[in-house]
């Protein structure tokens, strides 16, 4: 029953020593580890990094921390996306031209890099990029100079590269859409968010979060139902933390009482009626319990799902979800868990 006042951040004290970033939140050891690798690189003002993910995992919001974090905080913060970027115009974008250097080419421009020198680009799905496009970025990681389309000159340009991309760069160069080269030029210091069904037990202090922020901006507090967070809880979020932010928005703005029930959550998502798995195992007053609850009734229907997957073995189950057998057998006990025929888990 996640209420609105909420934490500003979930994140781990050994985290949140090292590197703090807003709107980042969670406990999850990946996610710990990948704000533990962003914070190093933070102390580095020039090393490249390379940051995956799926979409909305927060790659933006990593990037944009790890430069204002850093040495070059007080130099420009660009982000741009390759798939946003037209094919044949994306080495101007980013290089520039001198004038001439096509038939509408009046004036000389400055790309993207020299407007940003001295500060970070953020280039985010990286795998976009045209392979010629691709070669010049290469070049200019090596040597760090720019050449302007129609420029018979080059000129040196300090800016710091950190790339996002929300597909498996090494299946792209398998594939030849990416270069290798490149891609190890890129991946000096790699970051890996993980989606956010991978860390089902974050989502309520994400919900706790969003529901202050929003409270905040729009002055009104709601709370969620325990069926209603529950549900949330077990949904797989494919847009990841950016879906669950809109939905709360969603929420905060449009729920016409102070409690979000699951009859208020949006039917496309969340069909009508409550199904069994997101109701409560008692009714509970206390909002900690509460959170434990839902926690519990997760941990219950991921264990059975995956011990039935497993034919019922233990210790191939126990080896899918990376617990040990003993760890496994309790859990199993304390659920009351049965196979299909009746028997008791062994």
């Amino acid at each position: 029953m996640a209420g609105g006042a909420g934490s500003q951040t979930g994140i781990s004290t050994v985290a949140r020593d090292r590197f703090c970033c807003t709107g980042v939140v969670g406990e999850d050891p990946q996610l710990v580890a990948a704000l533990d690798v962003a914070g190093r690189a933070a102390e580095d003002a020039d090393c490249t990094v390379l940051i995956t993910g799926e979409t909305g995992t927060g790659k933006e919001l990593i990037a944009h921390s790890i430069h204002h974090q850093g040495r070059r905080k007080g130099r420009p913060f660009t982000a741009i996306n390759g798939a946003s970027l037209p094919v044949e115009l994306a080495e101007n974008l980013l290089f520039g031209h001198e004038q001439g250097a096509y038939t509408d080419a009046a004036t000389t421009t400055q790309g993207i890099f020299h407007a940003t020198r001295g500060g970070t680009v953020f280039l985010d799905e990286i795998q976009e990029l045209d392979l010629r496009v691709q070669a010049k970025l290469l070049r200019f990681l090596q040597d760090h100079r720019v050449s302007p389309l129609g420029g018979e000159t080059s000129h040196a340009v300090d800016v710091r590269i950190i790339a996002g991309s929300n597909q498996d760069l090494e299946v792209a160069v398998d594939v030849g859409a990416f270069r290798s080269d490149l891609y190890f030029r890129l991946n000096v210091v790699p970051i890996h968010l993980p989606p956010l069904r991978e860390r089902p037990e974050d989502i309520p202090l994400l919900i706790d979060h969003f529901l202050a922020e929003f409270g905040n901006k729009k002055g009104r507090r709601i709370t969620l139902a325990p069926q209603a967070l529950a549900a949330l809880t077990r949904y797989t979020w494919p847009g990841n933390v950016r879906e669950l932010r809109n939905l709360i928005e969603r929420l905060v703005i449009l729920c016409p009482n102070s409690t979000v029930h699951y009859e208020d959550l949006p039917s496309p998502l969340f069909p009508d009626p409550c199904p069994d798995f997101c109701k409560p195992l008692r009714t509970e007053n206390n909002l900690k319990r509460a959170k434990e609850q839902v926690i519990e009734a997760f941990e219950r229907d991921f264990i059975y799902r995956h011990w039935a997957a497993n034919a019922w073995h233990i210790g191939k189950t126990a080896a899918e979800i990376g617990e040990s057998r003993e760890w496994l057998g309790k859990q199993i006990r304390k659920y009351g868990l049965k196979r299909d025929n009746g028997d008791h888990a062994g």
